[in-house]
């Protein structure tokens, strides 16, 4: 059941960023964003209510709400639609890739936790990786300012993560994603509302089928989905949707005839083997800490 799950949210997210992209034709990304982020709680709420899960809310949980509300789910929900118009789906979903690096990089200011040789190793590599694809972007005569908000947008949720972290450790997942969605909603629908018009042509109700299906399956349904692999399988084992989810964004670009250069393809698989062999270090750490524990 686990591996079908797996796959689901695995296919699922990979195709958001073709979507945001369809999506695209009539709405701007602050609406996109803010929609999205709409019928997501509304579906999360919905999980919430049926699963009872209880959440004694604190004034300390404030700040770091409206930080993480922002940073990982208000900026980089709005800001890949935009970017995704400037450059292009399959590069901005080549960009997830990054996460796992990013917070383990972040971990140490934030969670005073320090990587193990293999781990550094492989942040190491993955950002040598990060230029290699900054570095064909500029080939491409792609702006070195949409350049650095790509960057921004997997560093944003390797920060939202650390201080989920940090924050937020013994939260129930699917109550906290709820008010972190809605929180995100409301940064956004002013924005949208003052600053973008929604285009009515041939394309809106298709537009309109694709902002749907973002908001209902992709943060709705599929957020649910990937808590509740947490719960069956462990967060390593549901953390590993982040090798595939670049995968499947480089198949849907080829698929939509965009451009994809070698140094792309090469930069990725690079990156995804780095993944592959901290998520090996980490578990291999975890087993040896059980069985100490067990012999204790």
């Amino acid at each position: 059941m686990h591996y079908i799950i797996f796959c689901v949210i695995c296919s699922i997210w990979s195709g958001m960023f073709i979507l945001m992209k369809k999506a695209g034709f009539a709405f701007g990304p602050l609406t996109i964003g803010a929609l999205g982020t709409m019928g997501g709680a509304l579906i999360l709420a919905g999980f919430w209510f049926t699963s009872k899960a209880g959440w004694q809310y604190k004034k300390r949980h404030i700040t770091p709400l409206l930080l993480i509300a922002f940073l990982g789910y208000a900026w980089p929900f709005s800001i890949q639609p935009f970017l995704i118009n400037k450059i292009g789906h399959g590069y901005i979903g080549m960009m997830v890739a990054l996460v796992p690096f990013l917070t383990i990089l972040l971990s140490i200011p934030i969670l005073k936790i320090f990587p193990s040789r293999t781990q550094l190793i492989g942040v190491l590599v993955g950002m040598c990786c990060m230029i290699l694809m900054m570095l064909d972007g500029l080939d491409r005569r792609i702006e070195p300012f949409y350049l650095l908000l790509a960057t921004s947008v997997p560093l944003s949720y390797a920060i939202s993560n650390t201080l989920v972290q940090k924050s937020f450790k013994d939260i129930p997942a699917v109550p906290l994603a709820t008010i972190l969605m809605a929180i995100s909603s409301i940064f956004l629908i002013p924005f949208a509302l003052i600053f973008e018009t929604i285009t009515v042509n041939e394309s809106f109700y298709f537009s309109l089928l694709s902002l749907g299906i973002i908001a209902i399956i992709g943060r709705g349904a599929a957020v649910f989905l990937f808590y509740k692999l947490i719960k069956l399988k462990g967060a390593l084992f549901a953390g590993m949707v982040t090798y595939v989810i670049p995968v499947g964004a480089l198949f849907w670009s080829w698929v939509d005839n965009e451009s994809l250069t070698t140094m792309q393809i090469l930069a990725v698989v690079i990156i995804l083997l780095m993944v592959g062999m901290v998520q090996r270090n980490i578990v291999k750490q975890e087993q040896k800490l059980n069985r100490c524990l067990s012999r204790d």
